[in-house]
């Protein structure tokens, strides 16, 4: 599934700069704001399970915010809304770019595949550190609605959910820039969960588009495969680079039997840079 790659909205959002300042819950601080502009490469599977595969070049607004209370970070808002000991509640979001179908040879004569924008809440429970530090290993559950849209009307694209555990580290180095950049390394590993609407929204086949070599399909809901991704940032002064690369493992999948699926791994990869103009 398409929004299951890192795409626009996830990579608007994906690598923003996480500070190391760990913020006095005692006391508040002034809030932290960082605005830059960039661009960032993708190579994507047109879907999930597809042969085939785009290449993107797309805009990179960055934006970090981080106070006493709230924190943009990722693909991810953090804050007070709920948090007991270890456990927080925020809000995680996702998205998928559109398909033309005349472009893929198994979805050819279909409907294309809209943008997706997927946002829900998420349950975390930290082992180590917590949202407000750059390094921490925690484990996660999280519930997705996902829309999609032609932005001339909108669809119900039905539900994703399920568990993942992401580990991040922050490091400088001395023999790079004298240390004075950072380093973080991080890591994701997901086990994907949707509803029947969501996977035929990319893997059904109505009884009018059937052919030769397409038969009908229609799935039920259940496990929608796996992935585990990798990501390396790296920012200095006024500059930043990040990239990362994910596999998709969908052999299991509820949806494994659609004649939309053409192999059952992908790889998506990307890097970017930006240029951060303004910090207060």
């Amino acid at each position: 599934m398409s929004q299951h790659v890192s795409l626009l909205l996830f990579i608007l959002l994906l690598f923003v700069y996480p500070s190391q300042a760990k913020q006095n819950e005692e006391s508040k601080s002034e809030a932290i704001i960082e605005v830059g502009i960039g661009a960032f490469a993708m190579h994507l599977p047109q879907y999930l399970g597809s042969d085939q595969s785009d290449s993107y070049v797309v805009p990179l607004p960055y934006f970090y915010y981080l106070d006493d209370d709230f924190k943009v970070d990722r693909n991810q808002f953090t804050g007070k809304l709920w948090q007991d000991n270890n456990f927080y509640l925020d809000l995680s979001a996702s998205g998928g770019v559109k398909v033309n179908s005349e472009d893929n040879l198994a979805r050819k004569d279909m409907p294309d595949l809209d943008w997706v924008f997927e946002l829900g809440p998420s349950i975390k429970y930290y082992f180590t550190g917590d949202p407000q530090q750059s390094s921490y290993f925690y484990a996660e559950f999280f519930t997705r609605k996902a829309t999609a849209t032609d932005f001339s009307s909108f669809t119900n694209a039905g539900w994703r959910y399920g568990p993942s555990i992401t580990y991040q580290q922050a490091f400088s180095s001395p023999w790079l820039n004298q240390g004075k950049g950072e380093f973080e390394f991080t890591t994701r590993a997901n086990v994907n969960f949707s509803d029947s609407k969501y996977i035929n929204y990319y893997y059904g086949v109505s009884p009018q588009y059937q052919q030769t070599a397409r038969q009908t399909y229609q799935s039920d809901g259940g496990y929608a495969g796996s992935d585990i991704s990798v990501g390396l940032t790296y920012k200095v002064n006024d500059w930043w680079l990040g990239g990362f690369a994910r596999y998709y493992y969908l052999s299991g999948a509820e949806y494994e039997a659609s004649p939309l699926i053409k192999q059952h791994s992908n790889w998506s990869l990307g890097f970017g840079v930006a240029w951060i103009f303004y910090k207060n």
